[in-house]
């Protein structure tokens, strides 16, 4: 353990070789409390999944306005899926090299995926060109502007993270909910999903403003701390016995240190982290590409629709944070395979209540499916962190959210397969086969998280630096 003095902090290495910079305030780095960039990427959140979790609620107006099949919007939902994810790597890099900061991302989706991509959506009567609108561009600018908020909580409380990750991961699901209910307002004759072609153009353009506006504002006041920051009121050799260390920190050690995404991809839980991820999204995305079109074919009624859907996205972002919560009693990764085996049991039951058309016990089990449907997106980006470190978090919490592409792959464009037998076309669709697919994606989830990302011991962490680094086994003490 060693301590370099440099003007208004020093710098700490633990017996693992971890460093801690320690001896600067938030305030003096930003200007103001940390707790302001996390509000500011929490808003962030709010209206970037608008373009995920409002789909559901305008796919079916798009389709009517512009004579596109059911195959096609639901393989829109999935490229948007691909984007969304796979843009995160590059965002990370980029961020971590320091040629993206963190206020310029998140001003620059903003307008990716408000202005641009969903005025050309607004503007599109081909679904290639709203594949450009939605899919790509909305993909990006969304996906860049979440990869920038969710990892800043990570580096600015590193010392208890559960339930700010919670809190802010939250704003994307529960965000949509007023545009939700919004386009039920607004639709005409048969109910939600059904809106006019000018009143869905109008509807998509007024989103895009107040993303492009609300993200810019938000990403003003975004700013990472330095590499290794650590608040000097936890001490960092000693947190375990310091007054102030919070339970997360007990359940959820630190990191022994900062790996790299090659150090990180070289211990074997990386591997089942991306697993469950994938498997899990698989499942919670079902619920939001297929709950409003189900509530529709079973002839529940506008306010069980919106009801159920709404609430769905309320309750998924609102126990976001409960989660963060109970990780730090519990740790993450329990929490995360029980939530995971209690939405399997509700999605099911969200089926059994559309099909014997129960419209209260639908919109119930969908809004309790909603609450367990987001355990793993907080606890995925805690556990990474908890696992690998802050410093290189964004790349390496971006590169395990690709494998989100994946999951939305399974959740819209897999289902629709499975539900129809066409990859694209018009067809009827038997309900019972999805839901059941998106149990069992879900279950295999749970068990992967289970059984497979549990944290790496001792001997993994350290054959993976000196894999890396390309040293014998014998050549470097392990790491303590």
């Amino acid at each position: 353990m060693s301590q370099a003095i440099n003007g208004s902090y020093s710098e700490v290495v633990n017996s693992t070789g971890r460093v801690f910079r320690v001896g600067e305030s938030p305030k003096q780095i930003l200007g103001y409390p940390r707790g302001v960039v996390i509000v500011a990427a929490w808003l962030a959140m709010c209206l970037a999944g608008l373009l995920e979790y409002t789909w559901g609620a305008l796919n079916s107006s798009l389709a009517a306005a512009h004579h596109w099949s059911p195959g096609e919007t639901f393989w829109a939902f999935s490229f948007f899926v691909v984007f969304e994810s796979f843009v995160q790597i590059g965002t990370g890099i980029l961020r971590n090299k320091g040629l993206l900061p963190v206020r310029a991302a998140t001003i620059i989706g903003g307008i990716i995926c408000g202005i641009v991509g969903y005025g050309i959506l607004a503007e599109s009567t081909s679904i290639v060109t709203a594949y450009l609108g939605y899919a790509v561009l909305g993909g990006i600018g969304a996906g860049m502007v979440y990869s920038s908020a969710i990892n800043i909580v990570c580096k600015w409380y590193p010392e208890k993270k559960g339930w700010r990750i919670g809190f802010v991961n939250g704003g994307w699901a529960y965000g949509s909910v007023p545009f939700i209910i919004a386009a039920g307002g607004l639709a005409s004759g048969g109910g939600v999903g059904n809106l006019t072609p000018s009143q869905v153009k109008y509807f998509i353009i007024a989103q895009g403003i107040i993303m492009t506006v609300g993200i810019g504002v938000a990403g003003l006041l975004m700013k990472d701390p330095p590499k290794n920051w650590w608040p000097s009121e936890v001490d960092p050799l000693a947190w375990a016995t310091t007054r102030r260390t919070t339970a997360d920190l007990l359940n959820n050690p630190p990191a022994p240190r900062h790996l790299t995404l090659a150090e990180m991809w070289a211990t074997p839980q990386a591997k089942w982290i991306g697993i469950q991820y994938a498997l899990y999204i698989g499942c919670s995305l079902f619920g939001v590409a297929y709950y409003y079109p189900f509530a529709q074919a079973m002839h529940l009624g506008t306010v069980a629709a919106i009801v159920g859907v709404a609430g769905f996205s309320l309750s998924d972002g609102m126990c976001r944070p409960v989660y963060g919560l109970i990780s730090e009693r519990i740790g993450r990764r329990k929490t995360m395979a029980y939530a995971y085996s209690l939405n399997v049991i509700f999605q099911l039951a969200t089926l059994v209540a559309g099909l014997h058309h129960l419209p209260v016990l639908f919109a119930i089990s969908a809004i309790i499916s909603g609450g367990l449907s987001g355990a793993n997106f907080p606890m995925t980006a805690a556990i990474v962190s908890d696992y690998y470190g802050e410093n290189n978090n964004a790349v390496n919490y971006g590169s395990i959210y690709a494998f989100k592409a994946l999951g939305g792959s399974f959740a819209g464009g897999v289902a629709a397969l499975i539900m129809t037998g066409t990859l694209y076309g018009q067809a009827s669709f038997h309900w019972e086969r999805g839901f059941v697919f998106g149990a069992a994606v879900g279950a295999l989830g749970a068990a992967a998280v289970w059984f497979g990302a549990k944290r790496p011991t001792t001997k993994q962490y350290d054959r993976a630096v000196r894999k890396v680094e390309g040293v014998g086994i014998s050549e470097t003490p392990a790491m303590a």
